[in-house]
C-alpha cells in the first residue's frame, strides 16, 4: 500500500511538471514570424499597456470638466427658540435646493481643455507602439542576422576541416610542415570558441526579444523570417521630412499641448467673469418636517472674483508663461524630431552602401581568393599556407560583415520609419 502511494503521488509530480512544461514547448516548436512577434507585443508589452491605461484615465477626465456643478440640499429649522440645539422646538422649516452655474462657456472651455490633453496622451500611445516596432524589428533582424552568423561559422569550420586534412596529406607526403597542420588546428579551434560566442549572442538576443513581446526572457523561442533586402529607390529627405510633418506622432502631441496651452489662457480669463447659484427654497410654519405649506422662496447669488483680482491676474500670468513655455517645447521638438529623421535616413544611405560594397565587390573577391588558393594548396601549386589561412579568414570576416550590414540596413529601415512615424514602402 505504501508503494502504491509512493508510485501514485510520482506520477501525479510528473503529469503536473509536464503540463506546466507543454506551453513553452508549443512556443519553441512554433517559430514566430515578424508579423505574429509585433501582434504579441502590441497586445502583452507592459509599457504600452500602462500608456493605453493612462490614455483611458485621460479619456475620463472630459466628462468630469464638462459635468454641471453639484446641487446642495438644505434642510432648515428656524427659529428655534432658547437653544439651537432644541430641534423639535422650532417654530418654522425650510428646504433649499442651491445650483451653481458657470455661464460664460467656462465648462465647454474646460472639456475642450481636458480632450486635447487626452488627444496629447493618446499620440503617446502611438509613439510608444512605433517605438517598440521598430525595437521588435531590430532585435529580430539581429537574431536572424546572428542565427546565420552561426551558420557561416559552421561553415567556416568545415573549411578549416578541409584545410586540415589537405595539410595533413600533405604533411604525409614531406610537402608541408607539421606546424601548418597544427595551425590549422589551432584555427578549427578558435572558430569553434567564436561560434560559442555567437550561440551565447543568441541566446541573449532570444531573451530580449521575450522581454519586448512581454514574455518570461527564459521561455523557449523559435523565429521565422528573412532579413528584408535593402531598398535602393527609397524616398528623398525632402518627402520623408513633409511625411514626418504630417504623421509624426510626437509633432501631433505637441501640437495637441499647445492648443490646449492657448485655450488655458482663453479660460484664465474668463476667471475675472462672475458666476451664479440659485436658491429654491420651500417654506413651512408646521416643523419639525415642514412638509405641510406651499410657501417659496428664490434667490440669486452672483460669485464675484476676488479682491484687487490678485488670484485672476496670477493664474493668467501663470497661463501665458505655460504657454510660451508649451510653445518653445514644440519648437524644441521640431527640430529634435527632423534631426532625427535626417540622422536616421543617412544611418540607413551608409549602411545600404556597405551592403552593395560587401555584396558586389568585397565577397565575390573573397570567393575567388579562397577558390584559388585551396585549389593551388590542395595540387602543390607554389601557394603558402599561410595565404590560404589568410584567404579563408578573409572569406568568413566578409561573409559574417555582409550579414552584419543587411541586419543594420533593415535595422536602419525600421529606425527610419520610427523617427517619420508613418510606415515606408520597402520591397
Amino acid at each position: 500500500m505504501k508503494n502504491l502511494l509512493l508510485h501514485t503521488v510520482k506520477t501525479t509530480l510528473f503529469l503536473l511538471c509536464l503540463v506546466s512544461f507543454l506551453p513553452w514547448t508549443a512556443y519553441a516548436a512554433q517559430p514566430l514570424s515578424l508579423p505574429e512577434l509585433l501582434q504579441i507585443a502590441k497586445a502583452q508589452n507592459p509599457q504600452l499597456e500602462q500608456i493605453r491605461q493612462l490614455h483611458l484615465a485621460a479619456q475620463a477626465a472630459i466628462p468630469q470638466a464638462t459635468a454641471s456643478s453639484n446641487p446642495q440640499i438644505g434642510l432648515i429649522q428656524n427659529p428655534i427658540p432658547g437653544s439651537p440645539f432644541r430641534l423639535g422646538a422650532s417654530e418654522g422649516f425650510s428646504y433649499t435646493l442651491t445650483q451653481p452655474f458657470q455661464l460664460f462657456g467656462k465648462k465647454a472651455l474646460a472639456g475642450a481643455i481636458a480632450k486635447d490633453q487626452a488627444d496629447t496622451v493618446g499620440t503617446q500611445v502611438t509613439f510608444t507602439e512605433q517605438q517598440l516596432q521598430s525595437q521588435v524589428k531590430g532585435i529580430f533582424y539581429q537574431l536572424l542576422a546572428s542565427l546565420r552568423q552561426e551558420t557561416v561559422s559552421q561553415d567556416n569550420i568545415q573549411r578549416l576541416e578541409q584545410i586540415k586534412r589537405i595539410t595533413k596529406i600533405r604533411y604525409a607526403n614531406n610537402a608541408a610542415a607539421y606546424g601548418d597542420y597544427l595551425n590549422a588546428q589551432v584555427a578549427q579551434s578558435s572558430a569553434q570558441n567564436d561560434l560559442f560566442a555567437l550561440q551565447r549572442q543568441t541566446d541573449t538576443l532570444r531573451q530580449t526579444l521575450n522581454t519586448l513581446i512581454g514574455r518570461d526572457p527564459q521561455q523557449p523561442l523559435a523565429v521565422s523570417g528573412e532579413i528584408p533586402g535593402i531598398q535602393r529607390d527609397a524616398t528623398t529627405l525632402d518627402q520623408l521630412i513633409l511625411l514626418t510633418l504630417k504623421n509624426n506622432p510626437a509633432l501631433k502631441g505637441s501640437g495637441y499641448q499647445m492648443a490646449a496651452a492657448e485655450k488655458g489662457v482663453t479660460y484664465a480669463r474668463k476667471a475675472y467673469l462672475p458666476d451664479f447659484q440659485v436658491i429654491v427654497t420651500k417654506i413651512s410654519d408646521h416643523p419639525p418636517w415642514g412638509l405641510s405649506g406651499n410657501t417659496f422662496g428664490m434667490e440669486l447669488d452672483i460669485v464675484l472674483p476676488t479682491w484687487f483680482l490678485e488670484k485672476e491676474k496670477a493664474g493668467e500670468d501663470q497661463a501665458r508663461a505655460n504657454l510660451m513655455a508649451v510653445q518653445s517645447s514644440d519648437q524644441a521638438m521640431r527640430q529634435q524630431v527632423l534631426l532625427n529623421v535626417a540622422s536616421a535616413y543617412n544611418t540607413w544611405l551608409q549602411a545600404v552602401k556597405q551592403v552593395q560594397f560587401l555584396s558586389d565587390r568585397q565577397l565575390p573577391e573573397a570567393n575567388a581568393a579562397w577558390r584559388l588558393m585551396s585549389q593551388n594548396y590542395a595540387t602543390n601549386n607554389g601557394t603558402a599556407f599561410s595565404d590560404l589561412l589568410l584567404a579563408q579568414s578573409n572569406l568568413k570576416n566578409t561573409e559574417l560583415a555582409l550579414l552584419q550590414a543587411e541586419s543594420a540596413a533593415a535595422q536602419s529601415w525600421s529606425s527610419l520609419e520610427a523617427a517619420v512615424g508613418a510606415p515606408l514602402t520597402h520591397e
